[in-house]
């Protein structure tokens, strides 16, 4: 069995060498996404593991060939699958892994400390936009906190707020039962009428995309924030700068915009969106950073070399993604 991985990234190497000693099974490390350039690459492999590129979206020849060159699954090294088109990869008989579950608390942690930064006003604070005593901030304990999303990290992100104080409301597909104490589930246009921050915590999927439209971002109060460290597009992000420059909203944090996959290779910064967003005083952005921690990076790469493995060996994996 051989493997191939691509879009590794150097804090990677080391995890892959590892598993890759361990399991006496070689691995081809490429540092660039998957692409037409490279996919020549992939011949003589067994198995591969990536992070969805761009292409993959709109090329159905990278599927094609993967087939021809007797590929059986594509194992993606991320919870989100939104970059794979299902259909050419039915299509081409290739088996989708994702890693549905690494660290939680790395993108959870990093969520409730952008929610206490958007009470305490730190994004106009750190761009030098208000004086050390112009805004007053708040306290958990004297807002609610809304929770779209309570999986793994959404549950983390509430246990956390609510143990140091917050109201938590929560809006998501199914109830989670260990949220019995801390959270009051609420329907969607409730959570977003009455949440003072909302934090994201839901995959982008067709029903998810665009979500939050000029008519939801209307609904929610005018001195409220958003934080986003899911995805991007789940944001309406044109109607997203509209209302703040109107002033319709207290500001946003965000860790994902839209389309920033396309950006990554040549700079985040580049992505159309950054200029007009990063200009508002009250807008805080990182580059999709809150998962990147040393364990999760190391849960990451490992989950994703052992799904490509289940799949060669047993022909299925309990991180398959139904086509």
């Amino acid at each position: 069995m051989r493997l191939i991985y691509y879009g590794v990234s150097e804090e990677e190497i080391p995890y892959i060498e590892r598993w890759r000693f361990i399991h006496k099974t070689p691995v081809t490390i490429v540092s660039e996404g998957l692409s037409q350039k490279n996919i020549h690459l992939a011949a003589g492999h067994d198995g591969i593991c990536l992070y969805p590129s761009v292409d993959m979206r709109h090329d159905e020849y990278l599927y094609q060939q993967l087939h021809h060159m007797g590929m059986q699954q594509l194992s993606i090294k991320s919870t989100g699958v939104d970059g794979v088109n299902f259909d050419w990869a039915k299509k081409y008989q290739l088996t989708v892994t994702n890693v549905p579950a690494y660290s939680p608390t790395s993108v959870g942690h990093f969520a409730v400390m952008s929610i206490l930064m958007a009470l305490r006003n730190i994004p106009s604070m750190v761009k030098g936009h208000l004086d050390r005593r112009s805004v007053i901030g708040r306290e958990l304990q004297d807002v609610t906190v809304g929770i779209l999303g309570t999986g793994r990290i959404g549950a983390v992100v509430a246990e956390v707020i609510h143990h140091m104080g917050g109201r938590v409301i929560a809006t998501s597909r199914s109830e989670n039962p260990r949220l019995k104490t801390c959270v009051d589930y609420v329907s969607f246009e409730t959570l977003v009428a009455s949440s003072d921050v909302l934090s994201i915590h839901i995959p982008l999927t067709q029903a998810s995309e665009a979500l939050f439209s000029p008519a939801v971002l209307a609904q929610m109060k005018p001195d409220s924030w958003i934080v986003n460290t899911a995805r991007g597009g789940i944001i309406d992000t044109e109607a997203l700068i509209f209302a703040l420059r109107q002033g319709r909203l207290g500001g946003a944090v965000l860790d994902a915009l839209a389309n920033e996959e396309r950006y990554f290779a040549v700079g985040w910064n580049q992505n159309p969106y950054f200029q007009p967003l990063d200009q508002l005083p009250n807008v805080l952005l990182t580059p999709h950073i809150a998962y990147y921690t040393h364990l999760a990076v190391q849960e990451i790469a490992e989950t994703a070399l052992n799904n490509a493995r289940e799949i060669l060996l047993a022909g299925e994996s309990a991180n398959t993604i139904a086509l």
